[in-house]
C-alpha cells in the first residue's frame, strides 16, 4: 500500500487544518471538497475561514497538496482515504451518516471497477456507535470487496476543539485508532506518528470500542463542566468565589484542573451534539442516561441564569463580549453569549456586542464606552486590564 500520498475528504473547519498538517509533515496529500469556490479559493491560497496559524501552515505545505473537487481522484492517485466531513443531527439527536456515504459510495464504486488490490478508508467525521457495520455493509455491496480482503476501515475520530484545532491534532492526549485488522491499525499508526509531536499514546482497538469512546469522552467533560457550573451556582447563594474552590479540587489527581471551571453554559458544535447522541446510544440499548440527561439540564439553566442576571437592567446599554461560543473562532452554534444577545434583542433590551472574529457595528472602543453593563461571556482578562471600566456594571461569569 503506497503512503507516499494519501487523500483527505471534507475541507471543512477541522479536515482542512488537518491536511495542512500532514502537508507540512512533507506528506503529499490530495484535498477533495464538493465546494468548488473553496476548492479555488485554496487553489490561489486563500483560506476559507479563521483558524489560528491555517494560512501559516497552508503558505508553508502548498507544494504538497492538490486541491481537487472530483472523490474519483482518491482512488485513481492514492491507496489511503481520511475522511472528515461534517456529521450533523437527525432530529432524535443521533447522527447523520449522509455526507460520510456520499463520499465512501463514490470511492466504493470506483473501486469496483479498478484493479487496485487494496484501499483503507480512515474515517474521522464522529459517528453514531454501531455505524461502522453499517459503512462495511455499504462498501462491500458496493465495491463487490470483502472487509479486510480488498479494503480496510479505521476509526481515528477528532478530538480537537475548535481555536486550536491545528495544537490539538498535532499535541493530542490521547489517539483513538479503532481498526478493522491489525495491518491496516499499523498503516494508520504510521501515518500519524508523522504529525504527533508530544508522543501521545495511541490505543488500538476494535471498531465499535472506538466509536463508543469518541462519544463517552464529550459526554464525561461536559459533565464536568456542568458540575464546575454547579459550584459556582452553589458559591453565588452562599456569597462567595468559586475559584478557590473549584482550583482546590482540580488539584486533586483523581479530577485535574482541565474543565473544572465555572463559566458560561458549554456551547459548539461538539458537545452539545454529543451528549444527545450519548442519550440516543444509550436508549437504543435500553438504558437510561441519567447523568448526562442532568448535565443538559444544568447546562440549559446555565444560560436562564446568564440572562437572569442581565434582565434586571431593563433600562441600561447592554454589551456582550463574546458572541461565539469560545474565543478564536467565529461559530456561534449553541453558544451562551449568541443566546443571550438574542433573547435580549427578542425582548427589546437595548443591547451590543462585540467579537474580536465576528463583524459587528462598532469597534472595541466604541463597545465599552457605549454599554453601561459589560457581560463578559469570553474568559478574556485583556479588556478588564486594558480598558478603565470603573463606571461599567461587569458581569463576569468566570470570575
Amino acid at each position: 500500500m503506497n503512503l507516499n500520498q494519501i487523500t483527505l475528504i471534507g475541507l471543512g473547519k477541522l479536515g482542512l487544518p488537518l491536511l495542512t498538517i500532514f502537508a507540512n509533515n512533507q506528506q503529499k496529500i490530495i484535498g477533495i471538497d464538493t465546494d468548488i469556490n473553496k476548492i479555488k479559493k485554496l487553489q490561489n491560497k486563500e483560506v476559507p475561514f479563521f483558524e489560528p496559524d491555517l494560512e501559516k501552515y497552508l503558505n508553508n505545505s502548498f507544494s504538497n497538496v492538490i486541491f481537487s473537487n472530483k472523490i474519483d481522484d482518491a482512488v485513481q492517485n492514492t491507496d489511503i482515504a481520511i475522511i472528515l466531513v461534517n456529521t450533523p443531527s437527525n432530529k432524535d439527536g443521533s447522527f447523520s451518516n449522509k455526507y460520510i456515504y456520499q463520499a465512501i459510495d463514490k470511492i466504493s464504486k470506483n473501486l469496483k471497477k479498478s484493479k487496485k488490490q487494496d484501499f483503507l478508508f480512515i474515517i474521522s467525521s464522529t459517528v453514531m456507535p454501531q455505524s461502522l457495520n453499517k459503512i462495511i455493509n455499504r462498501i462491500e455491496k458496493k465495491s463487490n470487496r470483502k472487509l479486510n480482503n480488498g479494503f480496510g476501515i479505521a476509526y481515528v475520530p477528532d478530538l480537537v476543539a475548535l481555536g486550536s484545532v491545528i495544537k490539538d491534532f498535532e499535541n493530542p492526549d490521547v489517539l483513538i485508532l479503532g481498526e478493522s485488522n491489525s495491518r491496516y491499525g499499523d498503516i494508520v499508526e504510521q501515518i500519524y506518528k508523522k504529525i504527533i509531536k508530544n508522543n501521545a499514546p495511541i490505543v488500538r482497538m476494535s471498531l465499535i470500542e472506538s466509536e463508543i469512546t469518541k462519544i463517552s469522552l464529550n459526554a464525561y467533560i461536559t459533565m464536568k463542566i456542568s458540575f464546575a457550573n454547579f459550584i459556582g451556582n452553589i458559591s453565588e447563594k452562599l456569597n462567595c468565589s468559586h475559584t478557590n474552590i473549584t482550583k482546590a479540587l482540580g488539584y486533586d489527581k483523581r479530577i485535574s484542573p482541565y474543565y473544572i471551571k465555572s463559566g458560561t453554559a458549554f456551547g459548539g458544535t461538539c458537545f452539545p451534539r454529543d451528549t444527545w447522541a450519548f442519550i440516543k446510544l444509550c436508549k437504543k440499548i435500553g438504558l437510561n442516561a441519567l447523568q448526562i440527561k442532568a448535565t443538559q439540564k444544568i447546562n440549559q439553566n446555565q444560560n436562564k441564569i446568564l440572562f437572569d442576571k442581565v434582565s434586571i437592567y431593563k433600562d441600561k446599554k447592554i454589551g456582550i463580549f463574546g458572541l461565539s461560543f469560545k474565543p478564536n473562532t467565529t461559530v456561534t452554534v449553541e453558544s451562551p453569549g449568541n443566546i443571550l444577545y438574542n433573547k435580549l434583542k427578542e425582548k427589546n433590551y437595548s443591547v451590543i456586542y462585540f467579537d474580536p472574529l465576528i463583524p459587528s457595528s462598532c469597534s472595541l472602543n466604541d463597545f465599552i464606552k457605549n454599554s453601561d453593563i459589560i457581560v463578559l461571556t469570553h474568559p478574556d482578562k485583556k479588556i478588564i486590564n486594558n480598558f478603565d471600566l470603573k463606571n461599567k456594571i461587569i458581569i463576569n461569569p468566570w470570575n
